[in-house]
């Protein structure tokens, strides 16, 4: 997850072409700046298009959904709210440091261990 200052095609496919892997398999709504996405870095992955006016998830493949990022955003939101709201300033820290570590490890049993052996590896005494 990255913020961007807009959802153009000039914003968002730089950031795109940064964290794509080789043979990654796209899959994104019908917006117009995902339009080319195949293409990007001379052609390294594939790209599918989930139309939500029509559907949610492509009837001839269950696996081409945007069902993970739309949940994952809704819950950063949620959490969001929850704590009253977080400035514009902060949202890019909080998303980073927070929602996504507590999102990485939410189904271990100790994130804060996770936290701490992290700290431990970056800082050594």
């Amino acid at each position: 997850m990255v913020t961007v200052p807009n959802r153009t095609r000039a914003t968002l496919e730089p950031v795109i072409e940064r964290f794509i892997l080789p043979d990654s398999h796209i899959v994104s709504d019908g917006w117009a700046a995902y339009e080319s996405l195949e293409a990007l870095r001379g052609g390294v992955c594939t790209h599918a298009v989930v139309i939500h006016q029509r559907h949610f998830v492509d009837r001839d493949d269950l696996d081409v959904h945007t069902q993970n990022i739309e949940n994952t955003w809704m819950r950063a939101k949620r959490k969001i709210k929850r704590q009253f709201g977080t400035s514009r300033d902060l949202f890019p820290t909080y998303l980073y440091y927070e929602f996504m570590w507590r999102n990485r490890f939410r189904n271990s049993r100790s994130c804060f261990g996770h936290f701490v052996t992290s700290v431990n590896n970056i800082y050594t005494f």
